[in-house]
């Protein structure tokens, strides 16, 4: 009798319930949450990235630096070509000095003494007229001719170039063949097989300035058939 009295209590409350919610009772089962591949909420598909899940069809966001100004983009002078800080000094010889300094100049470029104007040029060209070859110098007691372009554009134009005909010739603009060359230009030769090895300034009159191998800082043509048989071009240094 009690075991019977026991059943009845507990199916009493189950019978109550369903009746209440007019529906069976149903046993519930989780269920694992189920994902479609391939579909992203920013409209890419997975096929769109990378190994590393970087979206090709997305570009990064631009970096910001709290607190610093980011650099330009305006192009400037190339990274081998900068003005020197300092001011050009200014040669201060006599009258009686300029006018033999022109004359002697005027003579080796065969023209007239009027021309030879840039006294700072022409100076620093005597200073170091005939100083011996010497590949990687950078004075007296041996200059090569990169190194004898770059010390001049120094001292007489307040640019410094690179130590380096192959730099030097990079950084340059070019000028077209049949272009008349003007007093600064650099101008190039192959010596040795394809590549840019010897460099010189040029002054006037088919006339160029360099540090040759044979004879130290000296004037050439470039009507000499040895410098029109290894001539390579000319360029402007801005």
């Amino acid at each position: 009798m009690k075991r019977y009295l026991l059943h009845f209590i507990v199916l009493v409350p189950v019978f109550l319930a369903s009746c209440h919610t007019g529906r069976k009772a149903v046993s519930s089962r989780s269920r694992q949450p189920r994902f479609i591949d391939d579909i992203y909420i920013d409209g890419h598909n997975r096929t769109a990235k990378t190994a590393d899940g970087v979206d090709r069809n997305v570009k990064p966001p631009a970096k910001t630096y709290p607190g610093k100004k980011i650099a330009s983009t305006k192009k400037t002078t190339h990274p081998e070509v900068r003005k020197v800080d300092a001011d050009i000094p200014k040669v201060c010889i006599s009258k009686g000095q300029s006018k033999e300094l022109a004359d002697k100049y005027a003579n080796m470029l065969n023209v007239g003494r009027k021309d030879i104007s840039n006294t700072n040029l022409y100076s620093f060209i005597d200073e170091w007229y005939g100083t011996d070859y010497h590949l990687g110098g950078q004075d007296k007691s041996g200059i090569d001719c990169s190194g004898f372009a770059k010390k001049l554009y120094e001292m007489v134009f307040a640019t410094e170039l690179a130590h380096s005909s192959q730099e030097q010739y990079a950084s340059c603009t070019h000028i077209k063949k049949g272009n008349e060359y003007e007093e600064g230009d650099l101008v190039f030769f192959k010596t040795h097989g394809r590549r840019i090895s010897h460099v010189g300034v040029y002054l006037m009159n088919d006339y160029f300035v360099h540090a040759s191998t044979s004879n130290g800082v000296m004037i050439s043509s470039l009507k000499e058939e040895y410098w029109q048989k290894h001539f390579a071009g000319a360029g402007k240094i801005h």
